[in-house]
């Protein structure tokens, strides 16, 4: 039975990633393999908090029938302390790409194998599983990078929540105050807790304490790189081919939340296969985080159904 989460590490690059892995039941081979990218000044549990199943992406995706991946992003987690020129987000997604390589591949034929089937002859043909990609802020930003990259055409969707296609002038202003000399964004850098959580009560408190965080330092390269995406983003969406489901947040500080963002990115991801938007209620920045959490998830997961049944090997 699924449920299950098992830290796992992977050697790519010279370099070793760490992360949060969920599968269905012994024997099962994965329907699909769900890459998740976390934001900025967070790790892989920020889509599985211990103490909090019912707001886990893994375990839900899991249930469903999928491998679910929560992978601590380059510079983060075993790999913190990365060398600068390795921290962007392009260099990062080389790194993804490159894991994916590695793990879609193996967790089809280690399944496989468990059901006592040869690596490679699973009826559905290769043994590679197709991977939609759920990305969070930063993470996100590394997502649509990826869907506008040659390697990214094969990807089954993208699921993206708190993509800054703009900022507020108070997130502009704390952005500029940040000093850039050091490898990391210092912790007085990040923005008040409004910035990234709703109103009291959507959320854990603990999770503004440091017992309950789920918080890492955010590498300066990453940084330089997310505060001129409203920039540079627009021509990234222009190139992104996979089909994308854009949320934002009901109660958004960072990044102006009313119907023109959405409506904007739906029109700047002219390429995509196809493209939904949605507010997601009752929560801030950090989706995830927040009690709703799980109808978010429910919502990308059916948006993921949806990109499986579309794609041409299930075609």
């Amino acid at each position: 039975m699924p449920g299950r989460v098992e830290n796992v590490a992977y050697d790519i690059a010279g370099l070793t990633l760490s992360g949060l892995l969920a599968r269905p039941g012994p024997g099962v081979r994965p329907r699909g393999l769900l890459l998740a990218l976390h934001g900025g000044g967070s790790r892989a549990a920020y889509w599985h908090r211990e103490g909090a199943a019912e707001g886990s992406l893994l375990l839900l995706g899991a249930g469903l029938g999928w491998a679910v991946l929560a992978i601590d992003r380059p510079g983060y987690g075993a790999s913190a302390g990365l060398a600068r020129e390795r921290q962007g987000l392009d260099a990062q997604a080389d790194l993804v790409f490159a894991l994916l390589d590695e793990v879609a591949e193996s967790l089809a034929d280690s399944s496989a194998e468990a059901a006592g089937i040869p690596a490679g002859a699973e009826s559905k043909g290769p043994g590679r599983l197709p991977v939609f990609v759920v990305a969070h802020s930063m993470g996100a930003i590394l997502a649509l990078r990826m869907g506008a990259d040659k390697r990214g055409r094969d990807l089954l969707g993208l699921a993206v929540g708190g993509a800054p296609l703009r900022y507020t002038p108070q997130r502009l202003a704390e952005f500029a105050s940040v000093p850039t000399e050091g490898d990391f964004v210092p912790s007085t850098g990040g923005g008040t807790p409004d910035t990234f959580f709703g109103p009291p009560g959507s959320y854990d408190p603990a999770l503004l304490t440091r017992a309950g965080r789920v918080a890492a330092a955010v590498p300066m390269a990453e940084f330089l790189d997310v505060r001129e995406t409203p920039h540079t983003l627009p021509a990234v969406l222009a190139r992104v081919v996979p089909p994308v489901h854009w949320t934002v947040a009901e109660f958004e500080r960072s990044q102006p939340a009313g119907p023109e963002v959405p409506d904007e990115a739906r029109e700047l991801l002219a390429a995509a296969g196809w493209v939904e938007t949605h507010t997601q209620r009752g929560v801030g920045h950090n989706i995830s985080l927040h009690h709703a959490a799980r109808a978010y998830h429910l919502r990308v997961l059916a948006f993921a159904e949806e990109c499986l049944l579309a794609s041409p090997a299930d075609g």
